[in-house]
């Protein structure tokens, strides 16, 4: 979690990140440049209309390239299908609370566990 509050810190925010919505091991590529990574992503709540102007007028930290905010409805085709899969996993727990899937390369490997409410 620290990493995700440092992360919004960065870009000017002040939410505190909460529950683990997902996380994912993407393998490595064989013969590929790419090493394995672990995504984890959180759910760190809304942004007022006020705050996404703010955010979007600031300047941002060198190494981010380009910020963008996602309608969950309406995902942008350019996203790949890898990252849609992991966003609608980590949707879908927030949404059903059925706990935090694990996914490897995108995939669910755990099935979905219903949470007492």
């Amino acid at each position: 979690m620290r990493p995700a509050a440092y992360s919004l810190r960065r870009l000017g925010l002040h939410n505190t990140p909460g529950p683990l919505l997902t996380v994912d091991h993407m393998e490595a590529i064989p013969l590929g440049a790419t090493g394995d990574r672990f995504t984890f992503i959180f759910y760190c709540g809304q942004l007022t209309d006020s705050e996404a102007a703010a955010l979007l007028a600031s300047p941002l930290p060198d190494d981010v390239t380009e910020l963008t905010f996602l309608n969950p409805i309406y995902l942008h085709p350019s996203l790949s299908p890898y990252d849609r899969r992991c966003l609608d996993a980590a949707l879908a727990a927030l949404r059903d609370k059925t706990g935090t899937p694990y996914l490897r390369n995108g995939i669910r490997s755990t099935r979905p566990l219903h949470l007492p409410t």
